[in-house]
């Protein structure tokens, strides 16, 4: 388990240990944000999305649950990571387990419309499958 964390208020972890990750195919991975995601730490989540990306992985689940704020950076970059992993890659971008402040923004602004939201991990992985 990688974990990067800085003074921006954003820890990210790359979970390896979950109880779905006998059933994930090699190229899903499970990332996990706890804190702030915002113009002063966006650019660390970004950098492990492209990592994974070019490390293989065509869907990325991403969790929430953790996640206290996201600002218009910070959906920049779910917007960019979506939008190069389905034309790179036929892939996809999954939230899942996403607090009710953040859900209201991802509709405010159709995010929902472009990136899927799943209620917890199991719905995101057999939604992830599908790709």
């Amino acid at each position: 388990m990688e974990n990067n964390t800085s003074a921006n208020d954003l820890s990210i972890e790359s979970i390896s240990n979950s109880h779905v990750n006998h059933l994930l195919k090699p190229h899903i991975s499970i990332v996990k944000t706890t804190g702030e995601i915002t113009i002063f730490s966006s650019k660390k989540l970004k950098d492990l999305f492209n990592q994974k990306i070019d490390d293989g992985s065509r869907v990325l689940l991403l969790d929430l649950s953790s996640t206290t704020h996201i600002d218009s950076s910070g959906l920049a970059v779910l917007i960019s990571t979506q939008a190069r992993l389905m034309k790179e890659a036929k892939g996809a971008l999954i939230v899942y387990s996403i607090p009710q402040s953040i859900a209201k923004i991802f509709e405010l602004t159709r995010l929902d419309k472009l990136i899927p939201m799943m209620i917890d991990l199991d719905a995101a992985a057999d939604k992830g499958l599908t790709y």
